[in-house]
């Protein structure tokens, strides 16, 4: 049987959170066990306080941990702590000690502006790393449209 390993990184954003969702489902699913992987981020500015506490970074792991583990899927976490500019590094470099098939990483839909402004982790991620990086963007808002209440099909019947 092949060893799958995936390495999960997230964050408290409503897309990392969709990736825990997929990550279970897809290990599930090829019966592989997850690092989770949170890098506590430093500002790029030496005195700047760092984004977020240790507990709060501790809390978030050990919630994905626990999630994967009662859907079934052996999980561990592992917390790092690193400058801005260091975060995709950081999520490459463990998921290569760890001997990862794959990174799973959330997204967030980014249009417009905001995508230009973005951290780009992501993109940085991919260009790093010679293992397939699966993106696992959050669900889609319904839209205000209204959708036609009848259909009409042509050919078959």
């Amino acid at each position: 049987m092949t060893h799958h390993q995936l390495l999960l990184a997230i964050d408290e954003t409503e897309a990392g959170q969709a990736a825990v969702d997929f990550t279970i489902g897809f290990a599930a699913r090829c019966h592989g066990q997850v690092t989770v992987l949170h890098v506590r981020e430093f500002s790029a500015a030496m005195r700047v306080q760092p984004l977020e506490s240790m507990d709060h970074a501790r809390s978030l792991v050990e919630e994905s941990v626990a999630r994967l583990n009662e859907a079934g899927v052996p999980a561990d976490g592992i917390i790092y702590s690193a400058r801005e500019p260091a975060v995709a590094r950081c999520i490459v470099e463990t998921a290569d000690d760890r001997w990862c098939n794959g990174i799973v990483l959330g997204s967030l839909r980014l249009r417009g502006v905001h995508r230009l402004c973005g951290r780009r982790i992501r993109e940085q991620v991919m260009r790093r790393s010679t293992l397939p990086v699966i993106v696992a963007p959050p669900a889609l808002r319904p839209s205000m449209t209204k959708w036609p209440t009848s259909v009409d099909r042509i050919g078959a019947t």
